[in-house]
């Protein structure tokens, strides 16, 4: 064990309530629901933590849409959100189930009859559909008790069409409880008190998770979609070739695939903006790197992690931001991540320009090597390697490139 699937998810929700809070409160309140449900129908353990997975993340779908808030008012809008989110997921061995969850999470009972569907994973997804229902239902600014009848009698006039009547069932029986109502309402820290047993996550998979976190933050924009995705794959080559442990190869490569997890607060305007960035545009940009601490300094075992992708701005003269640290408190991984992020920055291409090529590149990087900003042997390992590091990240650029243009599509 490396960390755990609490742990992590926490992480997951900070995230959340940076990009909109407004979410994390809903996905927070329909995974309560939902896995009271489930557990109501006596699942079992695995289907309690899918629901919680799932639910979780049910409308990451969002993440490619500029007006997600629109798109999500019709039944056909939640449902291409559902296909971009379960499309997002599905190349990742570890979430193909709950990516199977998630895509059929918005088809009604009666969508489901014709297609004559049924078994565990399917009760899940109905599951989800219902206590989403609850969830948008569920007002903050009236007493919770005094909202139960009504969400209660809509859901039984459902019952059979929009929703399952085994889910119905479940969910009327646990509506009786009072403090299922307060709880919910209150969003209580779900992720501390309802998950169950703590899940234990192995670097390796913690690898694949935030490789999956890493497109919540880059799918923004076409702009950045690629780019955490180049990150990882330059540091984690670039730590290889500077002796670092396997464990600590794969721990770089989470923080490339998290460095800038901060910029979910950031504007798309800002980031999508082809030219200069006026004063007050650049401080809303230097903040990103704080808020990646603070979204995981937290994490169990992730004390070198939340420095090296937090750290990626500070320059080894002390001028970088928002810590100003010099070269004294910078280590190798947080060197390695400060070239990595400018390389993949330079050398990929956006809608506005074309990537660098090698000789303009290198350039640019041993002009930062001049000025004092950043690591001469790291820079020196990447000249000596070149080719072979720029293949890696074009290559891991491209296939998350395409992942997200075909993602894009299925939401739209």
């Amino acid at each position: 064990m490396f960390t755990s699937l609490r742990s992590l998810l926490g992480a997951f929700g900070r995230t959340l309530s940076l990009m909109n809070p407004d979410i994390q409160r809903h996905h927070e309140r329909t995974a309560y629901v939902a896995y009271q449900i489930v557990r109501a129908m006596e699942l079992g353990q695995d289907a309690l933590f899918y629901t919680t997975n799932a639910a979780l993340m049910h409308e990451i779908g969002c993440a490619v849409l500029d007006n997600a808030r629109e798109t999500l008012t019709t039944r056909e809008g939640r449902k291409r959100i559902a296909k971009a989110g379960a499309y997002m997921l599905r190349d990742m061995e570890e979430f193909q189930t709950v990516a199977d969850i998630i895509e059929i999470s918005q088809d009604s009972y009666a969508e489901c009859l014709a297609w004559g569907a049924d078994g565990d994973l399917l009760d899940i997804a109905r599951a989800i559909r219902l206590a989403d229902f609850v969830s948008a239902a569920l007002r903050e600014d009236v007493p919770a008790l005094n909202q139960v009848k009504g969400i209660v009698e809509a859901v039984t006039r459902l019952r059979g069409v929009e929703f399952s009547p085994k889910v119905t069932d479940a969910f009327l029986a646990v509506s009786k409880r009072e403090c299922m109502w307060m709880d919910a309402a209150l969003n209580p820290s779900f992720l501390m008190n309802f998950t169950g047993p703590i899940r234990e996550v192995s670097l390796d998979k913690l690898v694949i998770f935030t490789r999956f976190m890493s497109r919540i933050i880059d799918f923004r924009s076409p702009f950045t979609a690629m780019h955490s995705a180049g990150v990882a794959a330059t540091a984690r080559e670039l730590a290889r070739l500077a002796g670092m442990s396997k464990e600590e190869i794969q721990m770089i490569a989470v923080a490339g695939n998290l460095h800038d997890v901060g910029k979910v607060r950031v504007p798309n305007a800002i980031l999508e903006k082809p030219g200069g960035l006026t004063e007050e545009e650049f401080n809303a940009v230097k903040e990103h790197a704080y808020y990646t601490r603070i979204i995981l300094k937290d994490v169990e075992g992730f004390e070198k992690i939340a420095d090296w992708a937090a750290f990626h701005h500070e320059k080894l003269n002390g001028e970088g931001y928002p810590f100003h640290l010099d070269g004294g408190k910078l280590d190798t991984g947080s060197r390695i991540m400060a070239v990595a992020d400018i390389f993949a920055a330079i050398t990929e291409t956006r809608p506005y320009r074309v990537g660098m090529g090698r000789e303009r590149a290198m350039a640019v990087l041993e002009g930062y090597v001049s000025r004092g900003e950043i690591c001469g042997r790291v820079v020196g390992l990447l000249r000596e390697h070149y080719d072979e590091v720029d293949a890696i990240r074009e290559k891991e650029s491209r296939t998350v490139g395409r992942r997200y243009y075909e993602s894009l599509e299925l939401a739209k």
